[in-house]
């Protein structure tokens, strides 16, 4: 089964494993990724971190290839390799010349196919991983994110953070890593996304050669949407200068109808330096160095997050003009300029992500992963450009309900109750 636009295509194999395909005749690399349906959402407490922890054993050795054989081989040719989970899915890709994609679908084949697991490799990575995550904990933007999350979601498993707990890590051993990966690795629940100077024929026949050909296996889950929160704080005393502040809104779902307002919505809000949170908090006010908001899109639930680090003396200063320039935007909605800008902003971006061969990699891979459709960049556009004021004033209405919020605090001194002064 193939579905084309233009010259992308997605395409599936019997097995189920799908290839998505985006060329770039301007460019003379290939970037290569093997996108699989396995992150936090997928994990419980016990196993939880076990999507990243798989990530970097499937480094530690295969059964024809050390760690630095992995390495050293792609290093050989020049060639670029790494991974990353997310709350929904992991990735390892590979970038390199057109004349060496060949040996990087086979590595990217063996370290997917055929990690072993060692007992002795596990010990070290896991020591690795438990570094990684104290290093998230002295660092207190993340744990003020990282909290945030896990009020906003409660019990669901977007509240578990993607790198596991020290005790979850120290749970894991080699047959509980064989038997996550046996049912998640499997080719319904995996997309190969290839981009760059290769042709589709070229780039069909290196799947199949190197993953079609192997064993298949059918795959379903049944995902839970998150239930909505009802006003959680949470706070964190560490020793630090800063008082970081997260607030939480719920947000609407991938290919939700107001996507792409949302999409605009964060942007004139808080996703550029002339954005009305930047400039009314940093600029006129001096409140903070750093302040944003952005969207995340889940499969079946979104959260749309404020961020802001200031000093203890501020907090209050600084929340109260959050709060006034979001009753500012539900009471006045954006202005033309605004709108303009915002659609210049979100449609050049998109174009501009197109020259980047990882960018397109990952765009189109995540969107065939999770949605099952070939991303369509000219009706996103389009959508984009069809936007009105009052699409965001309907996107503004649906996030900023005060009632519905969660907050999270990390500060040296006394935690002020940031929702008391959204609510009051």
């Amino acid at each position: 089964m193939c579905y084309n636009q233009h010259m992308n295509k997605l395409y599936e194999f019997p097995s189920g494993l799908k290839l998505v395909y985006a060329p770039n005749s301007a460019v003379r690399s290939v970037a290569i990724g093997i996108n699989v349906g396995a992150g936090c959402v997928h994990e419980n407490m016990e196993n939880s971190g076990i999507s990243h922890f798989i990530e970097h054993m499937v480094f530690k050795g295969t059964k024809t290839r050390t760690a630095f054989d992995i390495v050293s081989e792609i290093d050989s040719i020049g060639a670029k390799i790494n991974a990353f989970t997310t709350k929904q899915y992991t990735c390892f890709y590979t970038v390199s010349l057109k004349s060496h994609a060949d040996k990087c679908f086979e590595i990217l084949s063996d370290i997917y196919h055929n990690p072993t697991f060692l007992s002795e490799e596990l010990e070290k990575e896991r020591r690795v991983v438990l570094e990684e995550i104290a290093e998230s904990e002295d660092t207190p933007d993340d744990v003020c994110l990282e909290k945030l999350g896990s009020a906003f979601f409660g019990s669901h498993p977007l509240g578990k953070t993607i790198l596991g707990t020290k005790e979850s890590l120290n749970n894991m051993t080699p047959d509980s890593l064989f038997s996550y990966k046996e049912r998640f690795y499997t080719t319904q629940n995996t997309v190969v996304s290839v981009a760059g100077d290769i042709s589709f024929e070229d780039a069909k026949k290196l799947v199949e050669s190197y993953f079609e050909t192997k064993v298949s296996s059918p795959f379903e889950i049944e995902f839970v949407p998150a239930a909505v929160p009802n006003n959680v704080f949470v706070s964190s005393k560490k020793d630090i200068a800063q008082t970081h502040i997260g607030i939480a809104f719920p947000s609407v779902a991938l290919e939700h109808k107001l996507e792409s307002a949302v999409d605009l919505l964060a942007n004139v809000f808080g996703m550029e330096m002339s954005s009305r949170l930047f400039q009314r908090v940093r600029e006129q006010l001096g409140l903070c160095y750093t302040i944003y908001a952005y969207p995340s899109y889940y499969l079946k639930e979104g959260v749309f997050v404020i961020y802001v680090a200031t000093n203890n003396e501020s907090v209050e200063k600084a929340v109260h003009a959050i709060k006034d320039e979001i009753l500012l935007l539900l009471d006045k909605g954006i202005t033309d300029a605004e709108l303009k800008k915002g659609k210049e902003q979100l449609a050049t971006g998109l174009v501009l992500g197109q020259e980047s061969t990882v960018a397109m990699m990952r765009a189109y891979g995540k969107f065939a992963l999770l949605c099952g459709k070939l991303f369509d960049m000219d009706k996103k556009v389009a959508d984009i450009e069809a936007l009105t004021k009052d699409d965001i004033m309907e996107a503004a209405r649906y996030i900023f309900d005060f009632d519905k919020a969660a907050a999270s605090y990390v500060s040296g001194g006394k935690a002020v109750n940031v929702l008391d002064i959204l609510k009051n």
